[in-house]
């Protein structure tokens, strides 16, 4: 993976484009993109990160907030990086959601994020994939690492790994966990820890089905389960054995069985016996009730003879009279309808007496009553169309009557619109006047405002760049004065630096410059006595005092320049004048802006007016010609209404109304037909009647009753009659069964009566014994077939018993095992035990750059001890001393030393994962910050590390604000921060 060109735009602190030819920079291998704390250093890494993975690293990206705050409304943030992956060079081009104008109108929309992926073909780019998951997942599957294993790998982020190198063993595995792929070690400890949990469930339902079992056992058998084998009822291991126990409690059930057996049959047996005598006794018995029954129903049947003779003359004479009941009924019904026609007859003379006025009723004068009112109801619509009329004329009076007031009103307006009209016209061209003048007096109001504030702005920056020049001045002549304190400090040092070794020199320990075991002439001071933290103090006081004069000069710079921009806007004239003249032109102004404002309004009205002078001059000539035409149509109205009253007069005669007249007609011509049809049918009736009376008495004669009633009297209701026919049927049917069953042979000479009560008590004790006998015996049965089935249940469940608590005890062995407990003695789970051999593997390649560094006195040396209170281990960390042969822990390291480790150990750790990720290429690499705590010498080692790692056509960028490493890195990206965001210094 080698970055070949970065440009980003209005991202971060970089409000415009920014283009950064990595190529170029690191020809020589090693860079150093140097700048003041907070210009935007870091954020050029960020966007290589944010090119490749959509992500910012850190804490930064936690906030979601790309775009840069200085960059203006229409430029997009946007991040371009040239990369080559897997010997594909490929541009990716992304850039995140935002907000940007409206295209149309005023206001903002969100523009969604974007990702295009270009490859080079030689030729030129071709486009590889514009969708975001797609390119994403190509730029992934050629990277090879995920964005944290990237940014520890690539980045080398100094911060992070100081705390890594102190951090606690938790906290060391958690980033391990990031770089390190071992979820599927944990997903193995989960496994073996669900085995494990399983196999102790199946143990302890195995355990409580024994348990269950034997309780069942005790409780079919009815007996006690023996103290032995107690703890088995609750599902724990017992010495003793079931077995045994149980082949003695079937065997007493086996025993039992047999007595209840013998028990049943005897019992049966003499319920058969029994059941023999009462059966003959009952047969017995019933024979002598039936004997009793038939003699008792015989006397009762002889004594209710006598009382049926009557009922048999009855119904004979109701025989007879049968055959001419239809006869005698007809002959009543047509009496009845003779009596009411005479009735109607009757009803309807009355009803016509009351309305003849002395005419006799017939045919011809109903129908000329009829005729009358039919003539007439067709009149009827015209009462209706009367008051239809009689409404309408009301109506178009009124009519009439507002149309003149609204014509008389209509004549009285036209002549005032004239006058309004151009009134209006005249505000109209005040305002247009107005609205014309507008800009140029308000541009010319906007410029005198500026020049007032700027020329006030020029009086107040004036003061203050004088006094930031003076400071500047100041503050470089005390850094120069620093400088060469330090310069001087440095040079007394070095002379003095032999004696300096000469005082940690012992006899018997090597020198370190030359080896030898004796120093028989030490160096001793000649002048000042200079120590390093005599230099180092020195050399802080100059960096703070440089920052300080850097910080007052670009002050004083900034200053001067919004100066001269001011002066420049401010012009020449005094600012007593300028600002006498902007107030005039402001009254002028809103005075002119008071009137154009005032023109869309009296435009408005003025068409307003002339619309609604049109208007009312349509209105006024359509209300004369409606006029006309209700005048017309009243008078059409009143003519037909006058002669539709004239008709309905005549026609209406001496009744209240036409409606009424139509009525008594009506009525006057039902009651003369009522009359004529109750006469006929009164005539009819009476004739009938009489040929009905003629041919029911020659029927009654011939069937041999002297007259009608006599015959009417013997008729019988035909309920009636066959009631009595049945009881006389029914009571000689029962007197000839009754003789019948007397006359049976098995009735004649019975012995006496038998006892069958007490028999039936003796029969009933017999099967009460064999029942008691038979549920014995089922019971015996079922306990024997129980016993058996539970202790063939028992057997199986015994030997799955045994098989599952063998296979509970290895899994929860393993279990225990891989998490950290039980026989691992370190205490380390197996996700930790893989991660510590990563950290040794870590170790020892980070130890042969810490050596180097260190000049040979520091190695790295990984520990699988246990924490602090019993913490589990495996993720230690401690650093072996060469020059005491001491185990330390990394946290006595001092700051410089500190820093070495920590940059030995990204880079180791940068190589293991790199080779865990299939041997991914890895050409630039960035180094961040914390070379400031290292003294010259262990810079060196450092700088000799890292131009180690440009050996093969590796780039090496260093970020940092050391003004020393300006002078010992030549190629340089400079990052400068202002009020108007970054910039790369040119």
């Amino acid at each position: 993976m080698r970055v070949h060109r970065l440009e980003l735009t209005a991202f971060g602190p970089f409000a415009d484009t920014v283009a950064v030819d990595l190529d170029e920079v690191g020809r020589d291998g090693l860079f150093l993109l140097w700048g003041p704390t907070g210009a935007g250093k870091t954020t050029l890494l960020d966007a290589v990160v944010y090119a490749l993975y959509g992500t910012v690293p850190g804490a930064r990206g936690q906030e979601r907030r790309l775009r840069s705050d200085h960059a203006g409304p229409g430029v997009r943030t946007e991040v371009q990086c040239e990369v080559t992956l897997g010997g594909e060079r490929l541009l990716v081009v992304r850039r995140p959601e935002q907000q940007r104008p409206k295209l149309k109108g005023t206001g903002v929309t969100k523009e969604q994020a974007r990702l295009t992926v270009q490859r080079w073909t030689g030729a030129g780019w071709e486009p590889v994939s514009t969708r975001i998951d797609e390119g994403s997942e190509h730029l992934r599957t050629r990277l090879g690492l995920s964005a944290e294993q990237f940014c520890q790998v690539v980045l080398l982020p100094q911060g992070d790994f100081a705390r890594f190198l102190r951090a606690e063993p938790e906290e060391r595995g958690k980033l391990l966990q990031t770089l390190f792929d071992v979820s599927r070690f944990g997903q193995v400890e989960g496994w073996l820890d669900e085995q494990r949990r399983a196999a102790e469930g199946e143990l302890r339902a195995v355990a409580g089905q024994a348990g269950t079992l034997l309780a069942r056992v005790a409780q079919v058998a009815d007996v006690a389960v023996p103290e032995e084998l107690a703890p088995d009822l609750v599902g724990a291991p017992s010495s003793a054995r079931a077995g045994t126990w149980v082949h003695r409690v079937r065997a007493g059930a086996a025993e039992h069985l047999r007595a209840q057996e013998r028990a049943a049959a005897e019992a049966a047996a003499e319920v058969v016996r029994v059941d023999a005598v009462l059966a003959a006794a009952r047969a017995e018995v019933d024979r002598h009730v039936r004997r009793d029954r038939a003699r008792a129903e015989r006397a009762r049947l002889a004594a209710e003879a006598d009382e049926l003779e009557p009922l048999r003359d009855l119904l004979d004479a109701g025989t007879r009279a049968e055959p001419v009941r239809d006869v005698l009924e007809a002959a009543g019904r047509v009496a009845l309808d003779a009596e009411h026609a005479a009735g109607q007859l009757a009803g309807a003379r009355r009803s016509w007496a009351a309305v003849a006025a002395g005419r006799p009723a017939d045919t011809a004068l109903a129908r000329a009553l009829r005729d009358e009112a039919a003539s007439l109801r067709a009149l009827l619509p015209e009462v209706d169309r009367a008051a239809a009329l009689t409404t309408a004329v009301g109506r178009g009076v009124r009519r009439v009557e507002d149309l003149e007031r609204r014509s008389t009103a209509d004549d009285a307006a036209a002549e005032a619109w004239p006058a309004r009209v151009a009134a209006q016209e005249q505000v109209v061209e005040a305002a247009a006047e107005a609205a014309a003048r507008l800009p140029g007096l308000t541009e010319a109001l906007e410029r005198g405002r500026a020049a007032v504030r700027a020329a006030a702005a020029v009086l107040s920056l004036t003061a203050r760049s004088q006094e930031q020049h003076d400071r500047a001045t100041a503050a470089r002549e005390t850094w120069l004065d620093a400088r060469e304190r330090w310069t001087d400090l440095r040079a007394q040092r070095l002379e003095g630096m032999a004696a300096e070794l000469a005082a940690g020199l012992a006899d018997g320990a090597d020198c370190p410059v030359c080896g030898a075991h004796e120093h028989p002439r030490l160096a001793v001071h000649t002048g000042p006595v200079v120590t390093q933290a005599d230099e180092d103090a020195a050399r802080a006081t100059t960096d703070r005092l440089e920052a300080a004069h850097r910080a007052v000069q670009q002050q004083a710079e900034q200053t001067e320049r919004e100066l001269a921009a001011l002066r420049a806007r401010a012009g020449s004239t005094p600012l007593a004048e300028q600002e006498a003249a902007l107030a005039a032109a402001a009254a002028e102004e809103r005075v002119v802006r008071d009137r154009a404002g005032a023109l869309d309004g009296a435009r408005r009205a003025l068409a307003a007016f002339v619309a609604e002078r049109d208007a009312a001059v349509t209105a006024r000539a359509a209300t004369r010609e409606e006029l006309a035409l209700a005048r017309a149509e009243l008078a059409a109205t009143r003519d037909q209404l006058a002669d539709v009253e004239q008709r309905l007069t005549a026609a209406r005669g001496e009744d209240a109304g036409l409606a009424e007249r139509i009525r008594r007609l009506t009525g006057e011509a039902e009651c003369c037909e009522a009359l004529v049809d109750a006469e006929g049918a009164e005539l009819r009736s009476r004739a009938v009647a009489d040929a009905a009376q003629r041919l029911a008495r020659e029927r009654v004669v011939e069937a041999g009753f002297p007259d009608l009633l006599a015959a009417a009297d013997a008729l019988l209701d035909r309920g009636r009659a066959a009631t009595i026919g049945a009881r006389v049927a029914g009571h000689d049917q029962q007197w000839q069964v009754v003789n019948a069953t007397l006359a049976e042979p098995e009735l004649a000479d019975l012995a006496p009566r038998p006892d069958v009560e007490a028999i039936t008590a003796t029969c009933r004790t017999a099967t009460t014994a064999r029942e008691d006998a038979v549920a014995a015996l089922a019971q015996a049965r079922a306990r024997t077939t129980a016993l058996d089935g539970l202790a063939a249940d028992l057997t199986a469940v015994e030997v799955e018993l045994d098989e599952r608590r063998a296979a509970a005890e290895q899994v929860t062995a393993l279990a225990d095992l891989v998490n950290g407990r039980g026989a691992n003695t370190l205490r380390m789970r197996l996700q930790s035990f893989v991660l510590a051999a990563r950290l040794e593997q870590v170790a020892e390649v980070a130890s042969r750059r810490l050596r180097d560094m260190s000049g040979g006195r520091y190695t790295f040396l990984h520990s699988d001890a246990q924490g602090r209170h019993g913490a589990r281990g495996g993720l230690g960390l401690d650093v072996l001393d060469e020059y005491t042969g001491v185990r330390r822990p990394t946290k006595t390291l001092s700051g410089g030393e500190s820093f070495m480790a920590s940059l030995a150990l990204a880079l180791g750790l940068a190589d293991v994962v790199t080779a865990e990720s299939g041997g991914v290429q890895i050409d630039t690499l960035f180094v961040d910050e914390g070379f400031g705590t290292l003294d010259p010498q262990s810079l060196d080692a450092v700088m000799t590390v890292l131009d180690e790692l440009r050996r093969g056509g590796r780039t090496v960028g260093v970020i940092s604000h050391v003004e020393e490493l300006r002078t010992r890195i030549t190629s340089r990206l400079e990052v400068v921060s202002g009020r108007e965001g970054s910039r790369l210094a040119s």
